[in-house]
């Protein structure tokens, strides 16, 4: 099995006490729902709730010392870092999937008809708010470890939140929105290309981090 293959079904397995956890998501979806919120918002608030509760693997491998583990099924620090990043995904992935479902399944029973657009537009916005949380968070708790980064891992909600609300008060930013929403399929583009390039540089920065905490 490829190395970071094996980091993140180890991470599946040290969290599987954790996945009760999860089933508040499909509470909150179920009630956003019932408010008739559109899939957007739903896979928004799921990919805030995956980012808050995903990484809580960084908590359980500093509390049971992990390292040691990771140590002992031949790993390189490379594999460790990008287990760990597909894990989270894999996460925010299977949320987003729930989502759809239940989402689905309320529209049919509206009668309502479930457009393809707005479940790529759900899929990329979603995916960036998880992307520009995480892609902060990780390099900070590989670097930092899950306590003294703690903090700091709130930041990224916090600037998330700043950047939702900014266009009400900007009216430049207020502009670009509307542009954006004018045309949806540079938005959704735009979004993903966005994410990945996130993503992407995050997981070199966590590389570099984590090896420097590891020399240290």
């Amino acid at each position: 099995m490829t190395g970071f293959l094996r980091i993140t079904k180890l991470d599946f397995f040290t969290m599987k006490a954790q996945l009760v956890s999860y089933l508040s998501l499909v509470l909150i979806v179920i009630m956003y729902a019932f408010m008739d919120s559109s899939v957007t918002i739903l896979c928004i608030t799921g990919a805030w709730f995956v980012a808050l509760l995903s990484t809580n693997i960084f908590a359980i491998q500093e509390k049971n010392n992990l390292d040691r583990l990771y140590g002992s099924v031949s790993v390189s620090l490379k594999d460790i870092v990008l287990g760990r990043y597909v894990y989270v995904f894999l996460n925010y992935l299977t949320a987003f999937l729930v989502i759809i479902v239940l989402h689905s399944c309320f529209t049919l029973f509206q009668n309502k008809a479930l457009e393809f657009n707005d479940i790529m537009l759900g899929f990329s916005l979603s995916f960036l708010v998880f992307s520009a949380i995480t892609g902060i968070q990780m390099p900070l708790f590989f670097k930092m470890g899950y306590t003294k980064a703690k903090f700091w891992s709130m930041v990224p909600f916090i600037v998330v939140m700043v950047l939702v609300a900014a266009p009400a008060f900007v009216s430049a930013l207020y502009g670009v929105v509307e542009f954006m929403q004018s045309n949806e399929t540079v938005l959704i583009i735009s979004a993903l290309l966005a994410s990945c390039l996130i993503q992407f540089f995050s997981y070199l920065i966590a590389i570099v981090l984590y090896r420097k905490r590891k020399r240290g």
